[in-house]
C-alpha cells in the first residue's frame, strides 16, 4: 500500500466533495458513525486491554456472551492505515449514500443506518458462526459493512460517480467496490495483520446487497 498515493486520493476528494458543496446536514448518521469509529479506533490503539476487549472474537462471544463485540469490532482498527482507508471508504461513499436516500426516501437516515447495521450484522453474525470454535481467530475493522454500503449503493445508483482517483478520475459505483477490495489488499499485503478477515468482505456485502434490494 503506497501511502502517499492513498493520501493523493482522500485530497482530492475532499476537493471535490468541496466543489460540490458538501452538507454536513444532510449526513448525520454517517458522520456520527464516522466520528464513533475514529473515536473508538484511536483509544483501543492506545489501550491494548479495550482493544481485546472490543475485537471480534467468536470464542468469546460464545462462550462469554459477550455479543457487544457484534457491534464494537467495527469501531476498532488494527493501526492507523487501516483506520485511515476504511474512514475514507465511509465517508466517501457513505455520506453520498445517506445524502442520496434522504432524496429518494423518507427517514433516509433511518435506512442508511439499516444498510450499516445490516452489513455488520451480516458480516460480524456469519464470521462468529463459522469461527465460534476457534480460539486463535480474531478480527477488527469496519470494512465489511462499508462494503456493504458499498454494495447497496451500486444498486440503487450504479452510474453514480462515487469518489475520484489520480489519473483514473471519476469511479462509477459499479467499480468502487472492486477498487477497495484492492486497497484492502495491498494493505494486508504489506502489513501481513493477520486480524484482517477477508471472509468479513463477502458476508458485508451480502447484507448490503439484500438490504439495497428491500430498499428498491
Amino acid at each position: 500500500m503506497d501511502c502517499k498515493l492513498l493520501v493523493k486520493v482522500i485530497a482530492k476528494y475532499i476537493a471535490m466533495t468541496a466543489s460540490n458543496r458538501f452538507n454536513p446536514q444532510e449526513t448525520p448518521v454517517c458522520l456520527s458513525l464516522l466520528g464513533i469509529i475514529i473515536i473508538g479506533s484511536l483509544l483501543a490503539l492506545k489501550k491494548q486491554r479495550l482493544f481485546l476487549s472490543g475485537i471480534m472474537h467468536p470464542v468469546s462471544i460464545k462462550k462469554e456472551k459477550e455479543y457487544y463485540r457484534l457491534f464494537t469490532s467495527d469501531a476498532i482498527h488494527n493501526d492507523l492505515m487501516h483506520l485511515l482507508i476504511n474512514a475514507f471508504a465511509l465517508f466517501a461513499v457513505g455520506s453520498q449514500l445517506e445524502e442520496y436516500l434522504r432524496t429518494v426516501k423518507s427517514f433516509g437516515s433511518v435506512w442508511f443506518l439499516v444498510i450499516y447495521l445490516t452489513s455488520c450484522l451480516f458480516g460480524n453474525v456469519l464470521t462468529f458462526l463459522k469461527y465460534r470454535n476457534d480460539f486463535a481467530f480474531s478480527s477488527a475493522g469496519a470494512s465489511g459493512s462499508i462494503l456493504g454500503c458499498m454494495m447497496a449503493f451500486m444498486i440503487l445508483q450504479p452510474y453514480h460517480i462515487a469518489f475520484y482517483v489520480p489519473v483514473a478520475g471519476g469511479i462509477v459505483n459499479m467499480y468502487t467496490a472492486l477498487i477497495y477490495i484492492l486497497f484492502l489488499i495491498g494493505y494486508q499485503l504489506r502489513s501481513k495483520n493477520p486480524l484482517v478477515n477477508n471472509e468479513v468482505h463477502f458476508y458485508g456485502a451480502l447484507g448490503g446487497i439484500i438490504s439495497a434490494l428491500l430498499i428498491k
